[in-house]
C-alpha cells in the first residue's frame, strides 16, 4: 500500500514579510484592493486555511486564509479601467502576471491614486507657519503587490469566476522557481 506525503510547505508570506501596505491586483473583478498589512494580519486567522496548486506541479504549492476584504480595516477599493486590464488574462505566465499587477500600481501612484498611510505632526513654530508649513509628513512605505486574480468583494458585479475573497498566503514552496 502506497502512502504519499504532503510536501513540505515553508513559513513564507504576508505576516513575515517587510511590507506595510499591500496592493492586490484583482483583474476579473477589475479591482485593486489597498491596506496595511498590519490589518490583515490581525483577522486572517479567523478564515479558514486553504491549499493553492501551480499547474504542472503534484500536491499544494501554498497555503493561505481566503479573507472577506470588508473583515480588513483601513482597505481601499479602487477600480481598475478595462484599457489598463486589456490583455491580462488567467493564461500568462505567472511572472507576466505579477509584472502587470506591478506595473497597474506603479501607474496608481504617479497618478496620485494610491492610498498612503502617513504620519503628521502639528508645527508649532510660528516661522514655520509663517512660511506655509503647518503640519510635517513622514512615512516610508514598503508596498508588497500580488496579482490575485480572482479576488473580488461584495460590491459591483464581478466575473462569475470571482471568488468573493482574498488570497493572504502564510506558506509555500515553489518548485518551478516561478517569480
Amino acid at each position: 500500500m502506497e502512502t504519499s506525503v504532503e510536501p513540505l510547505l515553508f513559513d513564507y508570506g504576508i505576516h513575515n514579510e517587510a511590507s506595510n501596505i499591500r496592493a492586490h491586483v484583482a483583474p476579473l473583478a477589475g479591482v485593486m484592493f489597498v491596506f496595511p498589512t498590519s490589518c490583515a494580519v490581525q483577522v486572517m486567522e479567523r478564515f479558514p486555511k486553504k491549499p493553492a496548486f501551480q499547474s504542472g506541479v503534484t500536491g499544494r504549492t501554498a497555503e493561505g486564509h481566503c479573507v472577506k476584504p470588508s473583515s480588513i480595516p483601513n482597505l481601499r477599493r479602487l477600480a481598475i479601467s478595462a484599457d489598463r486590464l486589456a490583455g491580462f488574462d488567467e493564461s500568462l505566465p505567472l511572472g507576466e502576471k505579477g509584472n502587470r499587477a506591478v506595473a497597474i500600481v506603479s501607474a496608481f501612484l504617479k497618478a496620485g491614486r494610491f492610498p498612503l498611510w502617513l504620519e503628521g505632526d502639528f508645527v508649532d513654530e510660528k516661522e514655520l507657519q509663517i512660511t506655509g508649513m503647518d503640519i510635517r509628513v513622514r512615512g516610508t512605505w514598503k508596498i508588497e503587490v500580488k496579482c490575485d486574480f480572482r479576488a473580488s468583494d461584495e460590491y459591483g458585479k464581478p466575473h462569475p469566476r470571482c471568488t468573493g475573497n482574498l488570497y493572504l498566503q502564510t506558506r509555500e514552496r515553489n518548485p518551478l522557481r516561478r517569480f
